[in-house]
């Protein structure tokens, strides 16, 4: 993420992620499923302006009508944790500026949680020590702990544990944003994991090399084949990217869906890529980098 300070507050540019790795290990006591995953930033970014609150509420407005700005809201639930846990009684006035779509697998709202937590600890000069952040983090949500160490890291247990990773290229992506969305919690009620599950060796090989056609070929997503089961009309987005195999080195879905990205072989094959899919009316299509 990309803080930086404004009359009153703080800014921060905070990215949506893609899974290039999701294996589903089994379903945990809690409800939640032990996975193993890699995920990476990518340069599109939701905005977040936080200043301080007069009258020590925490207010929350955003660009986006169809999402809540109360305690459904994993920004304001945010909030509200710091100050729970470091007995702060400033308030803070957010607006939130959308570009991240929601229910599409793109993190973002798992991503303006974090940044957050790291605005307002700057904003409030709590100080607080990186892994109480981070444990804070994986309490607001799952996904929230990975965006505090970006650009790219495995994530284990229900997401929260994470490691970490180092990016030595810079990738070149098309984004395929359908206008459909997909419910996080359906797809893991109807994922099985398997016996055997696979092993994130081969795609962390992959990243440290930095060869796109390798990193390519290690792509796999668990719940990819879920989403679709549930909804027929993405099948359509994957064969489009499927069908690109002289720009692109491979494609998946990301999270539990609907997006969908191909990892092109660079700058211009991404341009290509994206001037014959804008056309197919699949949804929103956009070329986007990660990288160190």
């Amino acid at each position: 993420m990309r803080m930086r300070s404004i009359a009153g507050g703080v800014e921060v540019l905070t990215p949506a992620k893609l899974n290039l790795f999701l294996e589903v290990r089994n379903r945990r006591p809690d409800g939640y499923h032990e996975i193993e995953t890699v995920m990476v930033g990518i340069g599109l970014y939701d905005v977040l302006n936080i200043r301080d609150e007069p009258t020590g509420e925490i207010r929350l407005r955003c660009s986006d009508p169809a999402l809540p700005e109360g305690a459904d809201n994993l920004v304001v639930r945010a909030a509200r944790r710091l100050r729970e846990a470091t007995g702060c009684e400033r308030g803070a006035s957010i607006d939130l500026t959308k570009a991240i779509p929601a229910q599409a697998g793109l993190g973002g709202g798992s991503s303006d949680a974090a940044a957050t937590l790291a605005a307002l600890d700057r904003l409030w000069d709590l100080r607080m020590a990186p892994e109480r952040l981070d444990a804070l983090a994986a309490e607001v949500g799952s996904d929230v702990p990975f965006f505090t160490h970006l650009p790219a890291a495995i994530c284990r247990g229900r997401g929260e544990q994470v490691e970490p990773v180092a990016l030595n290229a810079t990738y070149h992506l098309v984004l395929v944003c359908p206008p459909v969305g997909v419910s996080t919690a359906d797809v893991y009620r109807r994922v099985v994991p398997p016996d055997v599950p696979r092993e994130a060796g081969e795609i962390r090989a992959a990243l440290r090399n930095g060869r796109t056609e390798e990193l390519g070929r290690s792509l796999f997503n668990r719940l990819q084949p879920v989403a679709e089961a549930m909804r027929p009309e993405l099948v359509r987005v994957r064969d489009a990217l499927a069908e690109l195999d002289s720009w692109l080195d491979g494609s998946a879905m990301s999270g539990s869906g609907s997006a969908y990205f191909g990892l092109c072989r660079d700058e211009t094959a991404a341009e290509h890529a994206a001037g014959i899919l804008q056309p197919l009316g699949l949804g929103w299509v956009r070329v986007v980098t990660c990288g160190p």
